[in-house]
């Protein structure tokens, strides 16, 4: 993920997701789910946000990679890697 941070990428799309939310005081470990109280529409409005903005489709069965912002910028930061590795 290059330009701007990471993380306040990943905040700006949960914010358009979930406005109600004060995403700049939201830890970078806080469970989204748990934690913060994103509610499973949210969620997967927030895993098509990163997909649509970010290029990186996170599939249903990798739900559990990325619970919390800094999972979410390891997970995508993987797949950024395994999409440049040659064949």
């Amino acid at each position: 993920m290059n330009g701007p941070d990471p993380i306040d990428r990943l905040r700006k799309i949960l914010e358009s997701v979930a406005p109600d939310l004060d995403v700049s005081t939201i830890g970078v470990d806080e469970d989204l789910r748990n934690d913060i109280g994103l509610d499973s529409m949210d969620f997967l409005n927030f895993m098509i946000g990163i997909s649509k903005q970010l290029g990186v489709a996170i599939p249903e069965a990798d739900y559990g990679k990325v619970t919390t912002l800094a999972k979410c910028v390891r997970y995508i930061e993987e797949q950024g890697r395994i999409k440049r590795a040659p064949a």
